[in-house]
């Protein structure tokens, strides 16, 4: 994966994306605790699919700059990169090097690829729908027997989360005009486990486990950001593990995870 280069031709929208790949990924000196974020996601993402064989098929829907799918065909995994923006595919395109991997743009709600696979990412676009069960089912379609789903989605129970969880929003539907919001900005309500639990049990996943992530010191909230810039990055993922194997690990994930699994 080759590091970006700036057109001024790009729309605003690429230029946001664009300085937001350099500060998670080409420049640290940016926003240290951004990168030092991102590279936690990444860290772990591709933990999970270490867990495979070289190749497995591998999808990742949602995948905007194409970050984590470069990364694993990299690897040596077959993979699709799934986007519901042309621009945001050209883009990932722009920075590949090696590896098998296809871009697709599709919306995930109606994707329907004629293959399947051992691994299927979908990290942090749940929370931009209004039928999570929808996107469930769909990618619950493309996994083979045995098959692992990871969604990620930021945590409600998290202590400096604001917003409603799922149930709390009441009818879905009067939620419509704001599916698909693309950014943080656009986040108007924040997932419980069990609420997500319920909705992979709901389509037929089995074996559902749930993981929280990403404490304050790796996240740089509550202005821990700050020691980002003092403390070497392995000192404060030591901090990140011990806070989150405390009995409050639930209030102190900024990021929820849940896995689940084909028949």
């Amino acid at each position: 994966m080759k590091p970006p280069t700036f057109d001024p031709q790009w729309s605003d929208e690429i230029k946001a994306l664009y300085r937001h790949d350099v500060q998670e990924i080409w420049d640290r000196s940016i926003a240290r605790q951004m990168w030092h974020q991102y590279h936690n996601q990444l860290d772990i993402y591709l933990a999970i699919s270490g867990e495979y064989r070289v190749p497995s098929k591998i999808l990742d829907v949602g995948c905007a700059q194409g970050t984590l799918a470069l990364l694993l065909a990299e690897r040596g995994h077959d993979v699709v990169a799934v986007d519901l923006r042309q621009p945001f595919l050209d883009y990932a395109q722009s920075r590949y090097t090696h590896g098998d991997i296809r871009f697709k743009c599709a919306n995930a709600l109606d994707l329907d690829l004629d293959e399947t696979f051992d691994l299927i990412f979908a990290n942090q676009i749940i929370e931009h729908l209004v039928y999570p069960e929808q996107l469930i089912r769909r990618l619950r379609r493309h996994l083979r027997p045995e098959g692992r789903l990871v969604v990620t989605t930021p945590n409600w129970h998290y202590a400096l989360n604001r917003l409603p969880s799922f149930d709390q929003i009441g009818d879905p539907s009067s939620h419509e005009a704001k599916q698909f919001t693309a950014d943080s900005d656009g986040h108007f309500y924040a997932y419980t486990a069990q609420e997500l639990k319920r909705t992979f049990a709901g389509e037929g996943l089995a074996h559902v486990r749930v993981r929280y992530f990403e404490s304050p010191f790796i996240s740089g909230h509550l202005k821990i950001r700050h020691l980002h810039r003092l403390v070497p990055i392995a000192v404060l993922r030591r901090l990140d593990r011990v806070a989150l194997a405390t009995p409050l690990c639930r209030q102190l994930a900024h990021q929820l995870m849940v896995v689940g699994q084909a028949a």
